[in-house]
């Protein structure tokens, strides 16, 4: 985990600050079901995937530059580096989804729960 994290730069940290607050907001919700967390859960939603897909094409154009800046004119494409940096660059959309999908998981109980009072 340590290395996901470092992977995928400034952008995973705030993620994973923000993915906690939406964890316990989703957990809220499932204790009080209201529209009123129902529509927070839905605006965080939306900005953390945007910020996970903005994250994710920052990473991608830093590698991109730099896996071909570092090259001689006359060196091949470094296919290595190149695809370690992808992976690196993916992380936040990777991280990103799975806590989105644990959060909408939350949501899913709590809107359960408040059809059932």
């Amino acid at each position: 985990m340590p290395h996901y994290l470092r992977a995928g730069g400034y952008t995973t940290w705030i993620l994973l600050v923000l993915g906690v607050i939406m964890i316990v907001a989703a957990a809220r919700f499932i204790r009080q079901p209201t529209p009123k967390r129902l529509a927070f859960l839905r605006a965080m939603s939306l900005g953390y995937v945007l910020f996970a897909v903005g994250g994710t094409a920052t990473n991608l154009t830093s590698v991109f530059y730099n896996v071909v800046r570092r090259r001689g004119p006359e060196e091949p494409l470094n296919v290595d580096h190149l695809l370690w940096g992808l992976g690196e660059a993916i992380t936040p959309i990777g991280m990103g989804a799975t806590i989105l999908g644990f959060v909408w998981l939350l949501v899913a109980l709590g809107v359960r729960r408040g059809h059932d009072e």
